[in-house]
C-alpha cells in the first residue's frame, strides 16, 4: 500500500534531484552540449558560482528575506493564533478572514500584489497620497536605492511572502495553543498574572516545541522559496530580490548553463541539510535529557 506513494516521491522528488546533483559534476552547456559532450569537470561548477559575485548576493538576499519572513510572521502568527483561539461572537468569520490568504496559490497571490504595487496604478499610492503621507508613487519593485543589505523592493517582496505564508503559521500556532491546559491559566490567573506574565511563563515555554518544528519549516521552505520572487520581480531590480532558486532557475532557462543551474541547486540542498541535521540533533539531545 505504500509502494505507490514511495514510488511518486522517488520519480518527482528523488530522482530529479540525484539527476540534477549528477549535473552539477559536469559542463552541461545546452549551447555548446553537441559540440564538446558534457565532461566532468568536477568541483568547478561550485567555484565558479561560489565566486559569482550575483550568487553570493543571492544567498544573502535568500536568508535576509527568510529571516524577516520567520520574524514577522511568526510575530503577527502569535497575536493572531491568540485572536482565533479566544472566544468571542464572530470569531467564526475572524478565522476565515486570517486563513484567507492559505486558499491563494503563491502564483496569484504574486499576480494580484504585482497590481497592488505597481508604481503608477497602485491603490496603496493612492490612499497614501489622499492621506497626504507621500507627494510621489512609491516605486515598491522597482526602486533600486538600498540602505545597506535593505530595499523597498526587498522588503515588499518579504511582506507579500509572510502574508501568503501566515495561515499556516497561526494554524499551527493555533493548534499549540488549544494543547495548553486551561488550568494553568487560571493559576497564573489566582497567583495574579496579568496578560503578559501569561504569555512569558505559561504561552511561550510549552509553545517551544511547536515553534522549534515552525522555525525549521520555514527556514527550509525559505531557503528554497522561488515562485513569489521570480514573478513579482524576476530577482531584480539590479538582483536586489534574487534569492538562490531564482539565481539557479535563471541560470538554466536563460543563459541554458544547466550545471551551474545544478550547482547552485546543490548549495541549496547543502544548506537544507545543514539545518535538518541541527535540528535532529537538538531533538535527539533533548530526548536523551529527558
Amino acid at each position: 500500500m505504500v509502494a505507490p506513494a514511495v514510488i511518486f516521491t522517488f520519480v518527482l522528488g528523488l530522482l530529479p534531484m540525484i539527476t540534477s546533483l549528477g549535473w552539477s559534476f559536469l559542463e552541461y552547456d545546452l549551447i555548446r552540449v553537441q559540440q564538446t559532450g558534457t565532461p566532468f569537470v568536477g568541483l568547478e561548477n561550485y567555484k565558479e558560482v561560489l565566486s559569482d559575485g550575483r550568487f553570493v548576493r543571492s544567498i544573502t538576499n535568500t536568508f535576509l528575506m527568510t529571516g524577516l519572513v520567520i520574524a514577522f510572521a511568526i510575530s503577527l502568527g502569535l497575536v493572531l493564533a491568540h485572536v482565533m483561539h479566544s472566544n468571542y461572537r464572530g470569531r467564526a468569520i475572524v478565522r476565515v478572514l486570517i486563513c484567507a490568504p492559505w486558499f491563494v496559490p503563491p502564483v496569484v497571490a504574486a499576480a494580484i500584489w504585482m497590481w497592488l504595487l505597481n508604481t503608477d496604478r497602485s491603490p496603496i499610492n493612492a490612499l497614501l497620497m489622499d492621506m497626504g503621507l507621500i507627494d510621489s508613487n512609491i516605486r515598491f519593485l522597482t526602486d533600486s536605492s538600498t540602505w545597506g543589505p535593505f530595499s523597498v523592493p526587498l522588503l515588499s517582496v518579504t511582506a507579500v511572502r509572510a502574508w501568503n505564508g501566515l495561515p499556516f503559521i497561526v494554524i499551527f500556532i493555533l493548534a499549540g495553543l488549544q494543547s495548553i491546559p486551561r488550568d494553568l491559566y487560571e493559576a497564573a490567573d489566582v497567583d495574579g498574572g496579568n496578560l503578559w506574565h501569561k504569555f512569558r511563563y505559561v504561552t511561550l515555554p510549552l509553545l517551544k516545541p511547536v515553534l522549534g518544528v515552525l522555525i525549521m519549516l520555514l527556514l527550509i521552505t525559505g531557503i528554497g522559496h522561488f515562485e513569489i520572487n521570480y514573478i513579482m520581480t524576476g530577482g531584480g531590480p539590479q538582483d536586489l530580490t534574487n534569492v538562490m532558486a531564482v539565481y539557479s532557475y535563471l541560470q538554466a532557462f536563460n543563459f541554458f548553463r544547466f550545471d551551474l543551474a545544478s550547482a547552485a541547486g546543490g548549495v541549496i540542498l547543502v544548506l537544507t541539510g545543514i539545518i535538518c541535521a541541527l535540528y535532529i540533533r537538538g531533538q535527539l539531545k533533548n530526548r536523551d535529557d529527558r
